[in-house]
């Protein structure tokens, strides 16, 4: 079976579709309507997927799992390393959820995910974490690059042609400050380039699978995907194109649906006055407030971003990937370098 149609068929089977607020067609791209890639499966909201905590010493991430059954992980704390107590699978009957899994069982049932394993047993209702950065305000001197209202900063990149602009932007703009990735459209990029800078992003994943990015200077992505609950696989922030998979070592992601935030400080490499590169680029990324690379050193980029080179100012680029997500509050601080 082909990668593309079994990553689609794993998506149909776990998550059920979205609500009303997510377009199946995307607006006309030089007059050809674009649809949606086959392979991406939107989820609804689910009173169950989310966060638990409570009482007994462990918190749990509880997700939709294949088959209409769920899966829990059982964590000894939220966002720290090496954190995985147990792995849960749940069924459903009547409106009951039963778990097992790691010689641990329990229940999830008015409101209340109740479990025990011999003498240990813990007592979790479901929360919603925020971001500690979301809605964060840009600071004097900020430069907004969206603040809801328009794509004014932004263009369309002009294909493999990353650096250059290639008109207006194509993304949709939605209700509440947000813009929305159009399948098809292409990649966006900022007018002004940027050297060492802070950058804060907000991002909303809205199904399976998400790829996008974040992309410093054009060139060093921190990833965006869809892994709430994913215990392997590319984690959310990971600069995959520009580490030698290096890879964060916490896995601080919302459910999709939820809104998360990136907040990077950015060092851009070093030249001597011949061209010749002296010192490479580094990163400190934070994802929802929780350190995710500290003074990362970023090597030449991978892949597509390679043919770019490295230079001491780039635009800033949101990657489409033939997927919807949204992005909001999007503001960047210059530093001196």
């Amino acid at each position: 079976m082909k990668k593309t149609k079994l990553i689609a068929l794993l998506c149909i089977i776990a998550f059920p579709l979205l609500g009303a607020d997510t377009p199946q067609t995307a607006p006309e791209n030089n007059g050809r309507k674009v649809e949606k890639p086959a392979n991406f499966i939107p989820v609804k909201a689910d009173p169950l997927m989310g966060d638990w905590q409570g009482k007994g010493g462990v918190v749990a991430q509880v997700f939709p799992a294949t088959g209409g059954k769920y899966q829990a992980n059982l964590l000894s704390a939220f966002d720290t390393e090496s954190n995985v107590v147990a792995v849960l699978q749940g069924v459903s009957s009547s409106n009951i959820i039963a778990f097992s899994g790691d010689g641990w069982t329990g229940t999830i049932k008015n409101s209340h995910f109740n479990g025990s394993k011999g003498d240990k047993n813990f007592d979790l209702q479901h929360i919603k974490r925020v971001s500690p950065t979301q809605g964060a305000k840009p600071p004097k001197g900020a430069i907004v690059l969206f603040d809801g209202k328009n794509l004014d900063a932004w263009a369309k990149k002009a294909g493999k042609d990353w650096l250059t602009e290639d008109g207006p932007a194509k993304w949709k703009l939605v209700n509440g400050g947000v813009v929305e990735v159009v399948p098809g459209s292409d990649c966006i990029i900022t007018h002004q380039k940027f050297g060492d800078c802070h950058v804060h992003v907000e991002f909303r994943t809205l199904g399976l699978p998400s790829n996008s990015g974040v992309f410093l200077q054009d060139r060093y992505e921190a990833n965006i995907n869809e892994t709430y609950g994913r215990l392997d696989g590319t984690p959310n922030g990971g600069f995959d194109n520009c580490t030698d998979k290096v890879e964060p070592r916490i896995r601080p992601s919302f459910p999709p649906r939820d809104w998360q935030t990136f907040d990077i400080d950015f060092r851009a490499p070093r030249f001597d006055a011949n061209g010749k590169k002296i010192a490479s680029a580094h990163a400190t990324v934070l994802l929802n407030g929780v350190k995710i690379y500290d003074n990362q050193e970023l090597d030449l980029p991978h892949g597509a971003a390679s043919r770019l080179g490295e230079a001491p100012t780039g635009p800033l680029m949101l990657q489409e990937h033939g997927m919807p997500l949204r992005f909001r509050n999007i503001w960047l601080v210059e530093k001196s370098s």
